[in-house]
């Protein structure tokens, strides 16, 4: 699974999301690929960051997208098109609320923590420029 995506910091802290950009995946060929050891996107600046603060639930990065959606050692895909885990019951639910801020099905786990790219390919919200090969790492 390919995922292209320019990244910047990831702020764990939910009160500072604000002043944290997320990720920002500009192509999604089947899915948004979490690792299983820290729940960032795999291969982006944050995934397996030294020094991140840990859930004291699921032991993965606190507030990373895959933060207590699986099991630590077990990562997961996301949806590229509505955020939630790829072929769960919630993935593209018909009448799913979708988040005003992110354009992500709310409370996804994508939801606010990775920009959705936008139906044209161009990002939502470009923060920076540069693109990395989330399969690279």
């Amino acid at each position: 699974i390919l995922v292209l995506a320019s990244l910047v910091t990831i702020g764990c802290d939910k009160k500072s999301t604000e002043e944290a950009p997320a990720v920002i995946v500009t192509e999604v060929v089947e899915g948004i690929v979490l690792c299983g050891d820290c729940g960032q996107v795999k291969g982006s600046e944050t995934c397996c960051a030294e020094g991140a603060e840990v859930c004291e639930k699921c032991s993965l990065h606190h507030e990373a997208p895959g933060c207590c959606n699986t099991e630590k050692g077990t990562g997961i895909t996301l949806c590229a098109s509505c955020g939630q885990i790829k072929g769960a019951e919630t993935c593209c639910a018909e009448g799913a609320e979708v988040c005003a801020d992110c354009g992500w099905h709310k409370g996804s786990p994508a939801c606010c923590k990775i920009d959705k790219p936008a139906a044209d390919g161009s990002e939502t919200k470009a923060d920076d420029d540069s693109e990395v090969d989330a399969d690279a790492a």
